[in-house]
Formats: C-alpha cells, structure tokens, sequence
C-alpha cells in the first residue's frame, strides 16, 4: 500500500501547480509514495485549509496576496497540520528579507524550472518518508488557530473605528519571544483554550495611544495614566471580544477575564517551548500591539 504524502501549494495563478503536478506523479508513480497536490490562491485560504487536513510539504510563493503581511507565514511551525511539514519557498527576496520561519527551508530563486522543483520536491518527500514527518528539534509542539487571531485582529479594527480612532495601520506580524517584555506601558492579557490552540493574547498600548483610545472611549480628555482610567484597558478587552464572539465562538474558544498589566516591561509567564508572534498597529498619535502566545498542548 502506498504511503499518501499531501503537498500544498501557494500559488495565486497556477503557475507552481501546472509545472509540479504531473512530473511529480510520474517521478513517484513506481514507489511507495502517493504525492497528493492541493492548492490555495493567498494566504488566507492556505490559513484555512491547514485548518482541516495535515500537510507534509509546502510549497510558498513569496509574491501571492495575503501571505507576507498576515499571519500564515509567520506561524508555519505552530499551526498542528504544519509544524512538521518540509518548506520549499520560491522567491525574488534575499534569504535576509525573508521571515524568520522560512529562512531554513529550501530556497528557490526565481525564475525556477519543473528541473528544480521536482528536485526539492523529491528530497522532502523522501526526507519526510524517511523520519517519518518528524519535526526539527527546534520546531517547538504547539498549535495556533488562525481563524481566532483573523477574527481578533478584525474586532480590533472596527472597535478601534467604533471609538473614532482615526488612521489605524497595521504592520507585519513578526516572530517574537514569549517571554520578551511586551512593549507597551499598558496592557491587558486574556488566556485563550480551543481544540488547538492554547496560549494567551496581549493587547499592549504605547502611552499616547492608550490616551488616544481612553479619551474616545470615555468621551473626555485624558491626559495621564492614573486609576482612574487604567481599567479601561482590560474594558477595551472586552468589547473587542464580544465584537469578535459571533466568530469565534463557533471554534470552541474559552477566554478568561482580562488582566491588566501596568508599566512598561511586563512579562507574560509562560511555559518553555513556548513561542510568540506580535502584531504592531499605529495611529495618529501612537502605536499599539497584539501579541499572540502559543504554549506547548498535550498530543
């Protein structure tokens, strides 16, 4: 019986399919491996189709919508169908400019041939048929649900506009130590549990923007952090989760009660084998950040 070995394929045009499927079959088609291609036009929907079935390979254009700047890339390693998955990327980009969780695959400047392709291919599927899919031993065994994070970071946005908080952009989302300092002065930390995903979500703001927000939201003028105001950090918590509760509920997601953290330098405890991934936002007056945290889960 042959062994099935599932490869997905970011591609926005078809271009990486069209040249890898059928050599691929027939570089296969007398040995214990089953190649099987599946394949997302963005980002978004490669987040959603890890969601529901296990990859061994995964193959990345660098250039195709909604990848770069959201939170798949950034998360390989940590999401349950591909964190013992092989990387191959093809890409224009230097190793340098490349995040972090795709630096160590394998890189294939562009353009690329059928040659080249099938060639990374059949080294991954052989390596991954070989160890048995085993992870890298720094590949840390936890598991992120996107669609939780999607849904945060889109709550966000609408309370934020809700308050009148004008011109709110957001950065790249980068890999982040867990136990790094969170970088606002104050923050509100909420533990999250779901069927995969374990961890907790920080919602840091930098002094100016927190003032910013408060003022909104308490429609008068806040000029300093005191006690009075300092607990509508963990209000804003609140509201951006009930925001988000027709979404998120229908994954099976706990939360518990915010707590606010004051002063800049605060540590989120968590345990080793941990890892992070923070999300900067900016505004007229300051800046503001989430930072998600996955912790090890049971298998």
């Amino acid at each position: 019986m042959k062994t099935r070995k599932t490869i997905l394929i970011v591609d926005n045009n078809s271009g990486l399919e069209n040249l890898v499927r059928e050599p691929l079959g027939e570089q296969f088609r007398n040995s214990d491996i089953s190649p099987v291609v599946v394949r997302a036009k963005d980002g978004a929907e490669a987040a959603i189709k890890t969601e529901n079935q296990k990859f061994d390979v995964v193959l990345i254009d660098t250039e195709v919508p909604r990848l770069m700047d959201g939170g798949f890339v950034y998360g390989l390693h940590t999401y349950k169908n591909t964190q013992d998955a092989n990387l191959i990327v093809v890409t224009q980009r230097e190793s340098h400019d490349l995040p972090d969780t795709l630096r160590s695959s394998v890189l294939l400047k562009k353009p690329v041939t059928t040659e080249d392709l099938i060639k990374a291919m059949m080294k991954c599927l052989n390596q991954s048929e070989a160890s048995g899919a085993s992870a890298p031993p720094s590949a840390a065994k936890y598991a992120v649900d996107v669609r939780v994070i999607n849904a945060i970071i889109k709550a966000t946005l609408n309370v934020f506009a809700q308050f009148g908080v004008q011109n709110i952009s957001m950065g790249k989302a980068e890999a982040k130590s867990p136990h790094d300092a969170l970088l606002g002065e104050i923050s509100s930390v909420v533990e999250i549990k779901s069927q995969s995903y374990q961890g907790y979500l920080a919602i840091s703001f930098d002094k100016a923007c927190y003032l910013e927000v408060v003022s909104t939201m308490l429609m008068e003028e806040q000029t300093e952090l005191n006690s009075e105001n300092q607990d509508a950090v963990g209000e804003i918590n609140n509201i951006i989760f009930g925001n988000a509760k027709s979404e998120i509920t229908n994954f099976g997601v706990q939360l518990t009660v915010p707590k606010v953290l004051m002063g800049a330098g605060s540590v989120i405890a968590c345990a080793a084998g941990s890892a992070g991934m923070s999300i900067p936002f900016s505004t007229t007056k300051g800046r503001f950040y989430l930072k998600v945290i996955a912790v090890p889960v049971a298998k």
